[in-house]
């Protein structure tokens, strides 16, 4: 692991805030602590068990025995939310979203991993699925709708909760409302209006299909 670290506590009086992310992933996040460093220059305070958006994720701030604030993220094993030290989850989400979005020519409008989807009755059982967004003004709900071919029914879970069933969900949640995904084991389909992307002619999008 590396471990990223603010100077809060000489420049501001605050708690560190100490972010570790798996070496695999590479190097060079240390702007996953500009928020935490223009949120405090601007006199926020972040506390022990504190939740903080980072992306659609919810990450734990947690104290440790000098005082610094670690960065905890979910695990996606079971709900309700396990927590692990680090954000490398956090940050490869983040960053399968945004060029998600990118290949599509719009920018990101996240979810948070609390809100919720409404899913079809067999959606978690079915190999192809299809997901669509659609402007909601509940701020509990996301707005995505993900159904199975043949949807009967439908049952709001959480975005977490889906995730955990069926990731391959997570790198087109960013994408806005108005946006429709096909997936299934031979190809994926992304369309917005006139703005149309698929496996077949994109690489980005084709190295999501599993």
């Amino acid at each position: 692991m590396i471990e990223y670290r603010t100077n809060l506590r000489q420049r501001y009086n605050h708690p560190n805030i100490v972010v570790a992310v798996a070496s695999d992933i590479g190097t060079g996040f240390d702007w996953v602590l500009s928020y935490f460093e223009e949120q405090v220059a601007a006199g926020v305070v972040f506390s022990d068990n504190q939740l903080v958006q980072m992306g659609w994720m919810l990450v734990k701030l947690c104290q440790d025995s000098s005082g610094d604030l670690e960065v905890w993220e979910p695990i996606f094993d079971a709900v309700p939310i396990n927590w692990t030290r680090g954000a490398s989850t956090t940050i490869r989400h983040l960053m399968v979203q945004r060029e998600a979005c990118a290949q599509l020519g719009v920018e990101p409008s996240f979810p948070v991993l609390n809100q919720s989807g409404v899913v079809s009755a067999e959606f978690f059982a079915s190999g192809k699925f299809d997901m669509e967004r659609e402007f909601c003004e509940v701020a509990t709900d996301s707005g995505w709708i993900f159904k199975d071919p043949q949807p009967t029914g439908g049952k709001h879970c959480s975005l977490f909760e889906i995730a955990v069933a069926r990731p391959e969900v997570v790198p087109f949640l960013a994408l806005p409302v108005g946006t429709t995904v096909s997936y299934d084991k031979s190809g994926i389909d992304i369309s917005l209006g006139d703005r149309k992307i698929s496996s077949s002619n994109n690489e980005f999008i084709a190295r999501l299909v599993k």
